[in-house]
């Protein structure tokens, strides 16, 4: 916890910040995007809690790449946090120049003759970026100083006062846009120069040291699906991009089934997909769908949203984006308000004007028969949400259960994979999950009137009969959900030598 003591005549005011909190696993309300931004690190996933944090580490709408417009829709539709994973295509290249300090060195305090300045991550936003340097040598008032102005088009302007030259790499550390590197090996310091001068450099200038941001293929897609299963915390998966960045169908329809092979077997997450087609014909989303055909093992870990939405862009006209970041920022806020276990349903999305596509009743009717969950637009009430159940036909407040106690009973069953198996081992599991099922029962999760009704953990010689593996634990959980869903088996097998296995049955 942070504590300022701040004076406040006639006496002091102490006011004490609690501390961010931090990644939480047992959350079910956090969403991951993978897709296109401005700007950013390239394959490194970041913790965002705002539209404006995000806006600070990966830029801002610029009208060219849909994954922002998703985030600002998951934060307006009331999402508290979203992990971003940028994914750029192969020969990604950063912009970037090179500054020759010139005869100022010796007298300035310049540790180089030259240095090099270079956007902080690949891609075209940083052409044309113009670096404006004024040096004014020491004086009365101080030794000698520099002013840095970064101008990059379409971000906020950054300007660094009272630059000390031979702190230059380490106080630019702290810009967004760019940083600064020394060129060539140290120089002795020098009396000589004049008293003032001026720079302007222009990053990307010449096709050696532009910028390049190339449209990522089915690789670059992979790499990130690891990255974003390698963290813990999301439970809601977005690629808002996939369809404007791999046109071949075909393409595309692989990639969704290799990511639902790396999400299926977690089962602590659900991909928000939008339908697999630029055509919003009513026959061309049907074959999409087909073209995704995999068991139900698989598709249970997805749901499909469409069609597109109409948002606002100022000063542009309204823009068409996919659903996916309202959607998903719908669920959470009343992940929030209800809890996983409530349909996403039959609610308003916000910060939407209109759908980009109003299909007739028996369109309707045969896009949600193969699992559609459609957007509508009623008379009075705005977009809504009107479907909520996942590819192969369950509910999604089916998933987010299964999701949220996997997520709860992993915390109990981790840090005992290596205990000794022996009754004490088994009496420990089922206390601790025991715990968990409890509460998902007083959350009003679970049916019944008694504990009893709602759920039973079975860990004893009746699943670990006298023979069976000594470095293996099986424990079966039966769960009842409160709304009328299907029923849910899990099984949980706890190795010695391997770790922790959830298997839905």
């Amino acid at each position: 916890m942070t504590v300022t003591v701040a004076a406040q005549l006639p006496g002091l005011r102490v006011v004490a910040d609690p501390p961010a909190a931090g990644p939480d696993p047992l959350r079910t309300d956090v969403a991951a995007f993978l897709g296109g931004f401005p700007r950013g690190l390239v394959g490194v996933a970041a913790r965002v809690t705002s539209w404006t944090e995000a806006q600070q580490a990966f830029g801002p709408i610029d009208g060219r790449r849909r994954t922002p417009y998703a985030v600002s829709g998951f934060f307006a539709n009331g999402g508290r946090t979203a992990w971003l994973i940028r994914i750029a295509g192969a020969g990604a290249a950063t912009a970037r120049a090179v500054w020759t300090v010139g005869e100022v060195r010796g007298r300035g305090g310049f540790r180089h003759a030259a240095y090099v300045i270079e956007a902080t991550s690949p891609g075209e936003w940083a052409n044309q970026t113009r670096v404006t340097i004024r040096f004014r040598a020491s004086s009365v008032a101080g030794p000698p100083s520099l002013t840095v102005r970064v101008a990059a088009p379409g971000e906020p302007v950054e300007t660094f006062a009272e630059v000390r030259p031979g702190a230059l790499t380490d106080r630019l550390a702290s810009s967004r846009l760019i940083r600064v590197t020394p060129l060539g090996e140290e120089l002795p310091a020098s009396e000589e120069g004049p008293l003032t001068a001026f720079w302007t450099v222009v990053l990307g200038a010449t096709g050696e040291t532009r910028g390049a941001d190339p449209v990522p293929g089915p690789a670059d897609y992979r790499a990130a699906f690891q990255i974003q299963a390698d963290e813990p915390e999301p439970a809601l998966l977005a690629l808002p991009e996939l369809g404007a960045d791999l046109p071949d169908p075909a393409d595309r329809a692989g990639l969704v089934r290799d990511l639902l092979t790396v999400i299926a077997p977690m089962r602590d997450r659900l991909v928000v997909l939008d339908t697999l087609t630029e055509d919003p014909a009513a026959d061309a989303v049907l074959a999409s769908i087909e073209e995704i055909a995999a068991d139900g093992e698989l598709l249970r870990a997805a749901a499909l949203y469409h069609p597109a939405v109409r948002v606002p862009d100022p000063p542009r006209p309204l823009a068409t984006v996919p659903a996916c970041g309202h959607v998903l920022g719908l669920i959470a806020r009343l992940d929030t308000e209800r809890g996983p276990h409530q349909t996403p349903a039959n609610a308003a999305l916000l910060e939407v004007a209109d759908l980009a596509v109003d299909y007739p009743v028996e369109q309707q009717a045969r896009m949600f028969a193969a699992g559609v969950n459609l957007l509508r637009a009623l008379p009075g009430r705005g977009p809504l949400v009107w479907g909520g159940r996942t590819l192969d036909n369950r509910f999604v407040a089916h998933r987010r259960l299964v999701h949220l106690l996997v997520r709860a009973i992993r915390r109990v069953a981790d840090p005992l994979v290596f205990e000794v198996n022996g009754p004490e081992l088994r009496f420990t599991l089922v206390r601790g999950i025991t715990s968990v099922l409890l509460a998902a029962f007083r959350s009003g999760a679970l049916a019944g009137e008694r504990p009893e009704e709602a759920f039973s953990v079975t860990c004893d010689e009746r699943n670990n009969p006298p023979g069976s593996d000594p470095a293996t634990v099986v424990c079966d959980i039966d769960v009842t959900p409160a709304d009328p869903m299907e029923f849910i088996t899990l099984r949980l097998v706890l190795g010695q030598d391997r770790a922790l296995e959830v298997v839905e049955q």
